[in-house]
This record gives C-alpha cells, structure tokens and sequence, in this order.
C-alpha cells in the first residue's frame, strides 16, 4: 500500500516538475533571463511624434544653432522595454528578444528586428545628413528637402509597422496571427515611397 502510495506521489513530483519547466522556458522567451539588471521602459509612440515635431519646427525657422539631434528608437545596447502601441517590445543589443505576453519563435523575432532596425537606423542616418548639409556653407536646399521628406515617411513607415503588428495581437490566437502576417511585410524602400509620393504630389498640384 505504502509503495502505491510512493509511486502516486513521485508521478505528481514528475507530472508538476514537467508542468514548472514548460512555464519557465515560456516566461524566459518574454522577460529578461536577468531580472537584476535595471531596466528602462520608453515609450517610443511619443519619440516618434516628438522627433517629427522638432523636424516641422526646425523646418519652420531652419537654424545651424538649432538643429534636432540624431536620434535612435529601436538601437539599445542595455535591456530596454519599448513599447509600441500598447505592446512592450524586450530589446537589447540592438535587437528584438521578446514581445510581451507573447511566445515568438527566434525566426519571427529576427523579421521584426530586421524591419524596426533599418527604419531605426535610416531615420538616424537621415538626419545626421540633414544636419550635415545646413552645416554646409553652401547648402543645397533640394538635397535637404529630399532628405526631410525622406526623414519624415521613414518615421511613418516605422509607425504603420508597429500598429500592424499591434493589430495582429487582437486575434484568438495573436502568438500565431503575428507568425503568419510578419513573413509577408516586406522590408520598407525608402527610396521608393519618396518618388511614388512626389509623383503623388504631382498629380495632386496638376487636378
């Protein structure tokens, strides 16, 4: 009797050091491994919008004494929750390790990484350039507006991408809809969306 009774029991130790370690591996996938290390939380919705505010502004009474500073969003080398549109992105290292409340595969996470961080690191870029041209004793005022617009639909881009992968989040099963949605949204083109906007503006200034 006693020896059923054991074996009950040690099949419950099992069945609940199984059930733990299931818990466990998931918590580790959407929080830091290290919980001593201190952590700051931004959020980046309002980043963005200040970012583009201090563009418009400067844009408004263009100063060499006055110019916005270059300034990352995505780009942490120490832990950092960010957080889009309600979801708190882990990053760290300059990369995406963990959405909150979410189990993504490593797969997932590198796409978005991949697309958060060339935005990140092309508004960057950008006004870095814009900068360096009103620095410019000669400065080209096309190149500079060029440059601005291309500033300006990067942090639109980057807003448009986050919101998506906000809305993914409200299906059944958000885990598996950001799966099946992420791997189809191509990596931005910049570039591009600058020309099919002026050919925008165009027709628009022709009706």
């Amino acid at each position: 009797m006693k020896t059923g009774k054991s074996i009950v029991l040690l099949f419950l130790i099992i069945i609940s050091y199984s059930i733990f370690s299931v818990v466990n591996a998931q918590q580790k996938q959407t929080r830091p491994s290290d919980s001593s290390v201190e952590t700051e939380k931004i959020n980046e919705n309002d980043v963005i919008a200040r970012l583009a505010d201090q563009r418009i502004s400067f844009n408004k009474n263009p100063s060499k004494n006055n110019l916005p500073k270059a300034e990352y969003i995505i780009n942490r080398s120490n832990f950092t929750i960010i957080n889009f549109n309600g979801l708190d992105y882990y990053v760290k290292n300059n990369r995406l390790i963990g959405i909150k409340g979410l189990n993504l595969s490593d797969s997932v996470l590198n796409q978005i990484t991949a697309k958060l961080v060339l935005l990140d690191s092309i508004q960057f870029n950008q006004t870095e350039r814009l900068n360096n041209e009103y620095l410019n004793p000669s400065t080209d005022l096309q190149k500079a507006w060029y440059i601005d617009r291309q500033f300006m639909l990067t942090l639109k881009m980057l807003t448009s991408t986050v919101r998506d992968i906000a809305a993914f989040t409200k299906s059944e099963n958000p885990a598996l809809a950001i799966e099946a949605n992420v791997a189809k949204m191509r990596l931005p083109n910049i570039n591009k969306a600058v020309k099919k906007s002026d050919m925008q503006s165009l027709v628009s200034l022709s009706k």
